[in-house]
């Protein structure tokens, strides 16, 4: 059982709190570019609200996996009120790729995209899994993985984001450790655990998995998350952000 399994209604009303409407979803939006006509794997896709916006944004197919079923309870019964009809979904255990291969998912796709996913894995092994996954997923003519994923120079603050409705709680230092998280949702709240890892860590996980080169991308805020709210509102938000975004290339 996934510790996202309830969390399925609270997830979907917290892509509207500012934070993650005008800074999360523009910055990933600008991160992986046009999309048209693409097929996108979104890893780790939760109820689907990535899924539904790669779909909308013009790919011409999209796969959501995610070990959670409550989550893809969730997103499949979104995808029954609003179909899409390009959109699919799909239960792996991402940190886990079968050594013999995933011919449903190998080499089938041109980006992969993951939002707050890396982050949840618990050991250096499932981090190298959702690599691993992301890397064998891409097709042929397909070059990028671009994740939203904790940042490492997080404020150890707790109350540091909190006027983002949002408290990161560290317990102690060092690769995998892990960090508390609570964002107060209008849908309710979420608790979950993360995990701590380090640029180099990711990197190196990447690496080991086929990519051949990493970045990484801070987060922007919107010009109507600017305007709506002005800019010293964010200054908390962007030093240092929460999150950074990585792309890993082939």
């Amino acid at each position: 059982m996934s510790q996202f399994d309830a969390l399925g209604d609270a997830y979907e009303q917290s892509v509207n709190m500012p934070y993650r409407e005008y800074s999360e979803h523009p910055s990933m939006r600008e991160a992986v570019g046009d999309v048209t006509g693409l097929a996108v794997l979104d890893l780790g896709c939760g109820t689907g609200v990535y899924t539904r916006r790669f779909a909308r944004w013009g790919a011409a197919r999209v796969v959501g996996v995610d070990v959670s079923d409550g989550m893809l309870a969730a997103a499949r019964a979104r995808e029954q009120e609003q179909p899409l009809g390009n959109v699919e979904y799909l239960k792996r255990a991402a940190t886990h790729p079968d050594p013999n291969g995933d011919p449903v998912l190998d080499g089938q796709f041109d980006l992969v995209s993951s939002v707050y996913v890396l982050c949840y894995a618990a050991t250096p092994e499932e981090l190298l899994g959702f690599f691993t996954t992301a890397r064998r997923a891409l097709s042929p003519a397909g070059k990028r993985f671009v994740a939203t994923t904790l940042n490492p120079e997080y404020s150890r603050d707790p109350e540091h984001y909190s006027p983002y409705d949002l408290t990161l709680t560290p317990t102690v230092e060092g690769e995998g450790a892990p960090v508390t998280l609570d964002v107060r949702s209008p849908g309710g709240g979420i608790h979950a655990t993360a995990y701590w890892w380090s640029q180099e860590m990711n990197e190196n996980c990447a690496m080991k998995a086929g990519f051949t080169n990493v970045t990484w991308t801070s987060p922007t805020i919107s010009a109507e998350g600017l305007a709506r709210f002005g800019s010293q509102f964010w200054d908390a938000y962007l030093t240092p952000p929460p999150t950074l975004i990585l792309t890993a290339t082939v």
